[in-house]
């Protein structure tokens, strides 16, 4: 796949969801339920991400570094198979022998409620072994992205370190950043992350809590949680805040942003929609889009996300109808 046309670098893990739809409720522990539903699917926000903004953009404009192995079960075929149907650059994902690595895929096991709530248990697998000089070997790639004035959208579905690195080539390249905290761990340290240039991040009210020991209630304890972000190397903050939509703030603009009002669905899910929420808004920002209006689509495109049962990537036509029907 020709590398001339690439403008956006996902960096992350790949995994496969083991889905269970339906469940009767959310477990506490020692506590047992049914679902009606099992399904498996392409995962990883990351990967989620990378597929959901080729689905926008179109054929060869997105590549995917990260790495997985060919486990005996196959598991290791359903994410990859996913991101080259949506046109998405994997040159530069690597695929381990399983038996020379002895590591499976990444794997999420997901349930999800009858009013779309789920949990999400990650098995990294080889994904904690993506390294540094993984990002290395991708340098051609990094390359041919900046010379398109290009964009890395990272998340914390790898080893910190590895993030730290790629932001670091990224920002010594001109590569703007976008970072969704989506997998962040609350026993990790990531002062080192925020101290890197950074053009926008996502956190959702619990990555935001984790980042900067603030809760988002309000939009005052979000302008205090945004204000602590602002105040490292990052230049835009939007938090999600589910129904409630999201707050952005910079050093110019503070302001809360419902949700769009959309006809409800009989499916109700929430799994996927901060990653289609961060594809869209990156999305319309490669596009040059105002900062306003492109969060506007990230929200609807996650609002939209909602209803649809797993990973289903939004589509500019369905986008495009919303904004049509409004006008």
């Amino acid at each position: 796949m020709a590398k001339s046309g690439l403008s956006i670098i996902v960096i992350g893990g790949l995994n496969t969801d083991i889905v269970a739809i339906g469940a009767k409720k959310l477990l506490k522990a020692g506590e047992h339920t049914y679902a009606s539903e099992l399904r498996i699917g392409a995962g990883g926000k990351s990967r989620n991400m990378a597929q959901m903004i080729a689905t926008l953009v179109g054929k060869d404009k997105v590549a995917m570094v990260g790495k997985t192995s060919k486990d005996p079960y196959g598991f290791w075929k359903v994410p990859l198979v996913a991101l080259k149907q949506a046109k998405v650059n994997t040159e530069y994902v690597k695929i381990a022998s399983f038996k020379e690595s002895n590591q499976f895929p990444g794997i999420a096991l997901i349930p999800v409620d009858t009013e779309g709530r789920n949990q999400i248990y990650v098995l990294p697998g080889i994904t904690n072994s993506f390294l540094p000089k993984d990002i290395d070997d991708a340098s051609e790639l990094f390359k041919s992205v900046a010379k398109n004035n290009g964009i890395l959208l990272v998340s914390l579905e790898l080893p910190l370190q590895t993030a730290i690195y790629a932001i670091k080539k990224a920002n010594q390249m001109g590569i703007k950043v976008f970072f969704d905290p989506g997998g962040i761990d609350e026993t990790e340290n990531y002062s080192e992350l925020l101290k890197q240039n950074i053009y926008l991040i996502k956190p959702n009210e619990h990555e935001a809590k984790i980042l900067t020991s603030i809760a988002v209630i309000d939009f005052d304890t979000a302008k205090k949680a945004a204000t602590k972000l602002l105040g490292k190397g990052t230049e835009n903050v939007l938090i999600t805040v589910g129904v409630n939509g999201g707050y952005f703030f910079n050093k110019i603009v503070g302001k809360h942003i419902p949700i769009p009002k959309i006809k409800s669905s009989s499916v109700k899910d929430e799994t996927g929609c901060g990653d289609q929420t961060m594809a869209a808004l990156c999305t319309a920002l490669a596009e040059d889009k105002d900062i306003l209006e492109a969060i506007n689509i990230g929200l609807l495109a996650g609002t939209l996300q909602f209803g649809k049962s797993g990973i289903v990537p939004i589509t500019k036509k369905e986008i495009n109808k919303y904004l049509h029907n409004r006008l």
